[in-house]
């Protein structure tokens, strides 16, 4: 019996944001854990410098996700990994995306401004590396065995997302629409929990996910209660944005300020000055002195 326990590490997933003065960065870390099929074995790494003609297609789809609620917003950089691996009859796929977005943020010289309202598009589309679902894990991979197994016996018992359905209904239908990059259920960032290093000039919000985003789970009931021969499937992260200054939020729109050149000069001429300041007292010291000396002669 595979103990639920067991597909924990899957929770702690996470998508991290960082606003520079020009783009913003997603660093996506995705991972399933699942026992209930067999996922194909790839160990891959795509990025525009080695392979370009694999990857465009894939930063076209972001593109298309992202200008939808971002319109000028796109991707200027994209590196992805996908992996991967099986232990004792669990399956576990990782993929990682690093995208660099540009056109994102404006700046009026003081201010930066990003908005990050891209955060939640919606990717509810097949994105392949060879012939290698990546994305549509729900109606490639997991629905197929969820409908085969129900098929070969009428007694098993489901649990989806919490539900507890009588049929294969629910869980197949809850299955077909479970892809790894839709993003639509993030909130605004504004909702998010805020923290604010104001000594060292740092702002973060991070959103944790209640539950895991998908949560599947089937077998069969045991005379005592437990289900035996269970199966289950489990998807789950958080996410988390990290601004380098004393930054604000309205909506999705995450603003913060940058010194204006006299605010950087300042600090520069006080110092001159006082260097000049002390280096002149020295002189007029080492000046004044021989002459009081002859004057006590």
């Amino acid at each position: 019996m595979l103990q639920f326990s067991a597909l924990s590490s899957a929770h702690g997933q996470e998508v991290t944001i960082v606003i520079a003065s020009n783009s913003v960065t997603l660093n996506m870390n995705l991972a399933l854990q699942e026992n209930l099929t067999t996922l194909p074995d790839i160990n891959a790494h795509l990025s525009l410098a080695n392979a370009t003609s694999t990857i465009q297609p894939i930063e076209q789809t972001f593109n298309s996700a992202i200008q939808n609620l971002v319109p000028n917003a796109r991707v200027s950089n994209i590196d992805i990994r996908v992996k991967t691996s099986n232990s004792s009859g669990t399956w576990l796929m990782i993929e990682n995306y690093s995208i660099v977005v540009a056109g994102a943020n404006t700046n009026s010289g003081s201010n930066i401004a990003a908005n990050l309202g891209f955060i939640a598009m919606n990717l509810s589309q097949p994105i392949q590396i060879g012939t290698t679902e990546i994305n549509g894990i729900g109606p490639t991979y997991l629905l197929p065995a969820l409908e085969a197994k129900a098929a070969s016996n009428p007694d098993l018992v489901f649990y989806i997302d919490g539900a507890n359905p009588r049929t294969v209904t629910i869980p197949a239908e809850t299955t077909k629409l479970f892809w790894l990059l839709d993003f639509t259920w993030i909130r605004p960032v504004s909702t998010w929990t805020y923290s604010n290093n104001i000594l060292g000039q740092s702002t973060m919000w991070t959103l944790n996910s209640v539950g895991p985003r998908y949560n599947l789970t089937l077998g069969l009931p045991s005379p005592e209660g437990p289900l035996r021969s269970k199966y289950v499937a489990l998807y789950g992260l958080s996410s988390g944005l990290t601004v380098p200054s004393n930054a604000w939020v309205n909506g999705n729109t995450v603003s913060y300020d940058i010194p204006n050149p006299t605010e950087s000069i300042m600090p520069v001429i006080i110092l001159a000055s006082l260097i000049i300041a002390v280096t002149v007292l020295i002189l007029d010291r080492r000046l004044t002195r021989p002459l009081r000396t002859r004057k006590k002669r």
